[in-house]
């Protein structure tokens, strides 16, 4: 009887290594695995800014008067952005500009070229908000805008006014006077286009 024992466990266990090598071998013959290597990229990279950044501007040389013009440069510049750029010129803080001074603008690339001109208004703020936007795409020669805006504060032979303050919006300060300086706060606003 324990010869009989022993074939049995001798049986068993054989059988139980050969399942055991049998279920091991059923599922490595399911299993496979392929390596495709790895997955990289680059980032593109962004650029925006202007060589006017914390510039003043001056509209004039000495002082303006009735009959005097002038013009003034804002560069927007995505030269070395590797994506397409949207930028938009924002105006504000006009102080004691004159209320028939007008602005037109030509938007030019950096070679030269004019892109885009236009049509008087009756204010920087305007002239910005309707006209001073677009989109500098990714293209060698082409990703600077030179804008160029001009002014003219028209002589008016009607004008029979002898106060200031009709002739141009005035700030007062708390003691009533007035300063005769004029201007306003430009800001160029850069994003990455969609």
């Amino acid at each position: 009887m324990n010869k009989k024992k022993r074939i049995i466990t001798l049986l068993v266990l054989t059988l139980l290594i050969m399942s055991i090598f049998l279920a091991g071998y059923t599922f490595a013959r399911y299993y496979k695995s392929i390596n495709l290597g790895s997955a990289s990229t680059s980032i593109a990279r962004w650029s925006f800014g202007s060589k006017n950044v914390e510039a003043q501007i001056n509209l004039s040389d000495g002082k303006i008067a009735p009959g005097s013009n002038g013009q003034f440069e804002i560069e927007v510049d995505a030269t070395d952005s590797e994506v397409n750029v949207e930028y938009e010129i924002l105006v504000s803080n006009e102080k004691n500009i004159p209320t028939n001074m007008k602005f037109r603008a030509e938007i030019r690339d950096e070679v030269g070229n004019i892109i885009s001109s236009t049509l008087e208004t009756n204010s920087f703020y305007e002239l910005a908000v309707n006209n001073l936007k677009g989109v500098i795409p990714v293209e060698k020669n082409n990703q600077k805008r030179i804008i160029t805006v001009y002014w003219n504060w028209e002589f008016n032979e009607e004008d029979n006014t002898t106060i200031d303050s009709d002739d141009a919006t005035l700030v007062y300060d708390e003691m009533g006077n007035s300063s005769l300086d004029c201007g306003f706060d430009i800001e160029i606003i850069g994003k990455q286009v969609k």
